[in-house]
């Protein structure tokens, strides 16, 4: 349900409140006390309703009513001092003093998308009265969950009907159109949090992914603990490299019809791609996203899709086209992507791509900044705005978001692991180096068969170097003449540079230093 109060939008299935530009997560409580008001129609709640009702009356203190009023006076633009929206009526309750205006939007179908409803965790600890952390988990994991724009997330009021009629997935998939369950239970020992999540199609009844996640949690951090598990739990559920995404027991087709579901499928392929750098997919990928973006123009995650992959056109070379701007159609797109979706961290991380390319580095690291605080659960957002942050030299921060990408998707592709292996060839580390772009590894990229060469090279095994070196000529015939083009970026990492340079040397490529031209990205 989708409705304006005043200036600000309330999404109750998104839990989100956004007002002009911004845009921030409802709690629990804050989305049960503007339920409540609403649809009072103008009438007074009594303290006593609105805690029977939110708090499904447990004991609350008059404090912490008060601070759950003044969240929900805060989304929606209002005050205490001035209560021009939620007023107080002293010794009686509160009552919503501005009309409502319920949005009655007809889903595009180009944004039609996997569903998901989150159960409320079970409590499995000796102790009964550890409720309040499965409670808490639930709303962040419903809350993380709804930062990955490609997804519909049902509401915490949705997810207590649910199980509060105890209905079976079958039920569910019929009465909520959910296409996936996640549940699980949560146990709790002094020390430790043992989260065990479980995500299970619909369609099927079955199992698609089960996680158990173990974290030290003291008294004094449990709620960090918490925010971080349900982090992870969502990640690993709906990230671009999860089971949601790669398509595992898939929605049926009858649900709605199949151009419904096109777009959302292109994007899979696209993460698919991301995956394997098959250069077959990506050529599919561009035919066929324009022709889905003039039916479809406010798909966000296409347009940021397709912006991508005309990147990868431009500075990997893949599928390149002769007489075409890949850079300059990419922009347009990124920018049509955050159009489309201001709130969509992929899009936000597109544009911030093409900035960083263009070389306006104001305007990558303004969209980079969005894209973290949009979605810092998304792990593909992570690791390119790390890779970027890399390039212009900022080694620390990029190391960081890489790390916390890879704990967030077990399952990802090789160029996850680039910038580490920087770090460790910075540090004369080449066996660490080594090992580290190895992890995962993805043949038939050129870059993956450069650094191979560089760093075989450097350690001494000229009979692989020379191997590798065969490969990239294969795989990239070009790149002797054209690397110190795509080295232009890297003006900040110029001791890699030169150990690349000196390595590649002696592993028999022939690069040809005087092709490099004007950079034609950051300073």
């Amino acid at each position: 349900m989708r409705i304006e109060i005043s200036d600000a939008r309330i999404d109750f299935d998104r839990m989100t409140a956004e007002r002009g530009d911004d845009m921030r997560r409802l709690t629990r409580q804050t989305a049960g006390i503007l339920r409540a008001l609403i649809e009072a129609n103008d009438q007074i709640v009594s303290k006593g309703d609105l805690i029977a009702r939110v708090w499904d009356g447990r004991i609350v203190t008059d404090a912490t009513l008060s601070t759950a009023i003044k969240e929900a006076r805060h989304a929606v633009g209002d005050t205490g001092a001035a209560q021009r929206i939620i007023e107080t009526v002293h010794g009686v309750g509160f009552r919503l003093r501005t009309q409502v205006t319920y949005i009655k939007e007809a889903q595009s179908p180009a944004l039609a998308a996997p569903c998901l409803l989150v159960l409320p965790f079970r409590n499995t600890s000796a102790d009964p009265e550890a409720w309040f952390i499965p409670d808490g988990l639930t709303d962040e994991i419903i809350t993380s969950l709804s930062r990955f724009r490609d997804l519909m997330v049902l509401s915490r009021a949705t997810s207590d009907a649910a199980r509060t009629a105890a209905l079976d997935p079958e039920e569910i998939k019929r009465k909520y159109h959910a296409d996936y369950i996640v549940e699980g239970s949560v146990r709790r020992t002094e020390t430790r949090l043992r989260v065990t999540v479980q995500l299970v199609s619909t369609h099927s009844g079955s199992v698609v992914v089960s996680e158990q996640i173990d974290r030290e949690a003291a008294i004094q951090s449990i709620f960090d603990v918490q925010d971080h598990i349900a982090q992870l739990c969502a990640a690993r559920i709906a990230g671009p490299h999860g089971p949601v995404a790669q398509g595992a027991s898939g929605p049926e087709q009858e649900k709605t019809p199949h151009e419904s579901w096109t777009m959302f499928r292109l994007v899979a392929d696209f993460r698919r791609y991301y995956r394997t750098y098959d250069l077959q997919l990506h050529a599919a990928l561009r035919e066929a996203l324009p022709s889905a973006l003039a039916r479809h123009p406010g798909a966000s995650n296409g347009w940021a899709a397709y912006a991508v992959v005309l990147l990868e056109e431009f500075r990997y070379h893949v599928n390149e086209r002769a007489d075409v701007d890949a850079l300059a159609l990419s922009t347009v797109a990124a920018e049509k992507a955050v159009a489309a979706d201001p709130h969509n961290a992929f899009a936000q991380t597109a544009r911030a791509m093409c900035r960083l390319y263009v070389g306006d580095i104001e305007g990558f690291e303004a969209a980079a900044d969005k894209a973290l605080a949009l979605n810092p659960g998304n792990s593909d957002v992570l690791s390119e705005i790390g890779h970027c942050y890399a390039f212009i030299g900022r080694e620390e921060e990029a190391i960081a978001l890489l790390d916390k990408a890879i704990e967030l998707s077990p399952e990802h592709p090789g160029w996850y692991h680039f910038a580490k292996t920087w770090r460790y060839a910075r540090l004369g580390l080449f066996d660490a180096a080594l090992l580290e772009i190895q992890l995962n590894p993805m043949p038939g990229f050129y870059w993956h068969h450069a650094h191979l060469v560089w760093l075989y090279s450097a350690t001494g095994d000229k009979t692989a170097a020379s191997g590798e070196a065969a490969i990239l000529r294969n795989v990239f015939p070009g790149f002797e003449t054209r690397v110190m083009d795509e080295l232009a970026m890297w003006e900040a990492n110029g001791d890699l540079v030169a150990s690349a340079l000196e390595h590649w040397a002696q592993a028999g490529l022939k690069i040809d230093e005087r092709a490099h031209l004007a950079p034609t990205t950051p300073r």
